[in-house]
């Protein structure tokens, strides 16, 4: 009997230590931007790196579905921005993308980025493309928000916009209106393959239905302006394409990973194949 439980304790100790090990392993690093700390989950291999942006708010609470998936085929990075986590009274996109650029960078993963953002997270990879455009790869926005679609709102259904509670005790809430003034001052994306995903599932709600051709319009029109613009219809999903469409999604990241591996190998073929400098006499 002593001997059975010696075994039994040496095996729930051992199953112990794993689960520990498991548990501390699965926790998100921690990386500094200038003193503050935002919080990175990493998992898989493989450039292009892929960089997960959600949309308003948020924090990292558990795995994602999807990017475990996309893991299977390159690295990808979710990541806490430090104004979900940190009292901030306003956080515009363009400090969301330098403090992005900075983690990445301070963590030590390298460009070129797959841009993935959902709704104002679109918008905020945006400006981290206009910002860094040596640095992107390419982008798939799902359902993101787009200042035209703004713009109807403003004049069709100014209550329904955010309310200035929000606005004045969110930092993000804050800062919607000077990101989108952002957006529309900021610099041409670079010339990269740029996937937009309309969720168009039917709601039987009054508003949803009025208001969801005109968010597809302002889809189709902006990504019709890009020279690698693409753009996807959700039929399955709504708003969050992210969690009712995962596996369209990650076959279009897939897409724009794959294409960017292409364009890598043959730059690199086309460097190894041309001709030397010949030295003059």
């Amino acid at each position: 009997m002593n001997k059975l439980i010696v075994i039994l304790a040496t095996l729930l100790s051992g199953g112990s230590f794993w689960i520990a090990e498991r548990a501390v392993n699965d926790l998100p690093t921690r990386v500094d931007v200038d003193g503050r700390f935002l919080r990175m989950r990493v998992e898989g291999q493989g450039s292009p790196t892929v960089v997960l942006e959600i949309g308003l708010g948020g924090p990292i609470k558990k795995k994602n579905i999807m990017q475990t998936e996309v893991a299977q085929f390159s690295k990808v990075v979710a990541y806490d921005r430090i104004g979900a986590v940190e009292t901030k009274s306003i956080l515009t996109g363009e400090e969301i993308a330098h403090e992005l650029h900075a983690a990445l960078k301070n963590a030590g993963y390298e460009p070129p980025y797959v841009l993935v953002g959902q709704s104002l997270g679109g918008v905020y990879n945006r400006l981290f493309a206009s910002l860094y455009p040596e640095d992107v790869a390419g982008m798939v926005l799902l359902d993101p928000t787009q200042e035209e679609f703004l713009d109807w709102m403003k004049i069709h259904y100014p209550k329904r916009m955010l309310s200035k509670a929000v606005e004045k005790n969110w930092a993000e809430g804050a800062g919607i209106w000077k990101t989108m003034d952002q957006a529309r001052a900021s610099a041409p994306l670079p010339d990269v393959p740029v996937i937009v995903v309309t969720g168009t599932k039917f709601i039987d709600d009054k508003l949803r239905i009025e208001t969801l051709p005109v968010w597809t319009a302002s889809h189709k029109n902006w990504v019709s302006s890009l020279p690698q613009g693409q753009h996807v219809l959700a039929p399955e999903s709504g708003h969050g394409v992210q969690i009712e469409a995962p596996g369209l999604v990650v076959d279009l990241i897939r897409n724009v990973v794959e294409s960017q591996r292409r364009r890598a190998s043959s730059d690199a073929g086309s460097v190894s194949t041309s001709p030397r400098d010949e030295a003059q006499p």
